[in-house]
């Protein structure tokens, strides 16, 4: 396929066929990942491929037990409905044949430095690099699951478990500095996608 048809074709899917992920394709899929533009060419992404489904299920099980654990926070009270419909889109990972996990490593670029020298907090250390290893990390991240959709699986990037980031690095057995930062399920579609809706270029392009 083109370029354009892999980026147009590409779909968030959440149900997966018990169809396993062949090695070689997962290999595949990391490489063209890989090739993502990153800060300084530090490279600060590590892939973990979870095909165990004792694994899969006991992170699946983490990010309930978090959210679990936050519908009993005082100042979440009356958020009931909210986090039961994230333990819905934040758990079923854990259902698809492979499960790859995105890790973070640490970046510091000489502005990075510079401003810390000056004096600015972390914060406003943000608003001005903008965390250019956290965009570097999302380059790659796009791209691998862009390359899955072109060996005909489907794939969804997500964020929300990381919520249960602690526990999830403690089961996989990563250690600091590396953290997680994203998970990505990967497999055969069970159903058809549809295409969604993005907005016309003229609603999000200026030119000056």
């Amino acid at each position: 396929m083109t370029f354009a048809e892999a980026v147009e074709g590409r779909r968030s899917v959440r149900r997966f066929t018990s169809e396993p992920v062949a090695r070689e394709d997962v290999r595949e899929m990391v490489r063209l990942a890989t090739r993502a533009a990153n800060a300084g060419n530090e490279q600060m992404w590590r892939f973990i491929a979870v095909e165990d489904a004792e694994i899969r299920r006991r992170l699946g099980q983490a990010v309930a037990d978090q959210l679990e654990a936050m519908s009993h926070w005082p100042a979440l009270a009356g958020q009931a409905a909210v986090l039961r419909s994230m333990r819905g889109y934040s758990t079923f990972f854990a259902e698809a044949p492979l499960v790859i996990v995105v890790l973070g490593l640490p970046y510091e670029s000489r502005g990075d430095r510079l401003l810390k020298l000056a004096g600015y907090t972390v914060e406003e250390r943000d608003r001005l690099r903008a965390r250019p290893d956290l965009q570097s990390i999302g380059a790659a991240v796009q791209l691998l699951c862009t390359a899955a959709h072109t060996l005909g699986y489907g794939s969804c990037w997500m964020t929300g478990p990381v919520i249960a980031a602690p526990a999830l690095e403690a089961i996989l057995g990563v250690e600091p500095p590396a953290r997680v930062v994203a998970v990505v399920p990967v497999g055969r579609p069970a159903v058809p996608s549809r295409p969604t809706r993005r907005r016309p270029v003229d609603e999000v392009l200026e030119f000056r």
